[in-house]
């Protein structure tokens, strides 16, 4: 039997509460990101909710939900027209997902994520090398994996 002790207890308890929060506040982000219309209101608390749930990740997380936070993070920044602080995290999360060798879903979505970023930036040209590196990748997964990412990247606009 594996007894804790109580800091173990309340570290194993306090890791599940920033998991829970994580998510929570993801969703409630991608809640908002899925509006067609938001206010300038929900437009800073989508900011909030996607900065809280990198927090969150940050510290129950491994590097693949860093690398998802950093990403939604920098989505919600292009979304908000702020294409360098977008560029930022979209790299930042490209940088982790690249420092694993990964090459699932979180590569296409990197891919997408820094797309997205030029194009907030109004950089065609820096858009369009992301993008079709999002679609080589994305060629590369089951096509279960591929929907969902697809779909984001047809939203990426033209700058």
């Amino acid at each position: 039997m594996t007894v804790f002790s109580d800091d173990e207890t309340a570290e194993l308890e306090q890791a599940a509460w920033h998991r829970d929060m994580a998510k929570r506040t993801y969703n409630a982000t991608w809640a908002l990101i899925d509006q067609p219309v938001r206010s300038p209101e929900e437009d800073r608390r989508m900011l909030l909710l996607a900065c809280a749930s990198r927090v969150h990740w940050g510290e129950a997380g491994g590097a693949r939900e860093h690398a998802i936070g950093d990403w939604q993070v920098g989505h919600v920044l292009a979304l908000l027209g702020d294409g360098a602080l977008s560029l930022s995290f979209a790299r930042q999360a490209l940088a982790t997902v690249e420092a694993h060798g990964w090459t699932d879903f979180t590569l296409a979505s990197a891919y997408e994520g820094v797309a997205r970023a030029y194009a907030a930036l109004g950089d065609a040209a820096g858009r369009e090398e992301y993008a079709a590196k999002c679609r080589e990748a994305l060629a590369a997964l089951p096509p279960e994996d591929r929907e969902a990412i697809a779909g984001q990247l047809a939203t990426v606009p033209q700058p």
